[in-house]
């Protein structure tokens, strides 16, 4: 079996899902395990629990599932405002 990778916006009141105020991602692996993860401002994946609190509704902020392209236009989004040019 591949990993299978579902993205969620993570949206608060003012957001869009084209506009996020973040993105998370939960990585199902191989071996059955499930990784929770969300983009940084150094626009690397690190572990999170905000899926989990979502889930739990103990969240602030809204997570909405995304598609591949539009979580990679969000990241693209992300490069430009935090000066990444690669």
């Amino acid at each position: 079996m591949d990993e299978k990778v579902t993205y969620y916006a993570m949206v608060f009141s003012d957001d869009t899902p084209e506009e996020p105020s973040g993105l998370a991602r939960r990585r199902i692996l191989p071996s059955g395990g499930i990784v929770d993860e969300a983009l940084h401002r150094d626009l690397q994946w690190h572990e999170s629990d905000a899926i989990g609190d979502w889930r739990r509704g103990e969240s602030s902020q809204d997570l909405i599932e995304i598609s591949r392209a539009e979580a990679d236009h969000v990241m693209e989004r992300f490069r430009q405002m935090f000066g990444d040019s690669d």
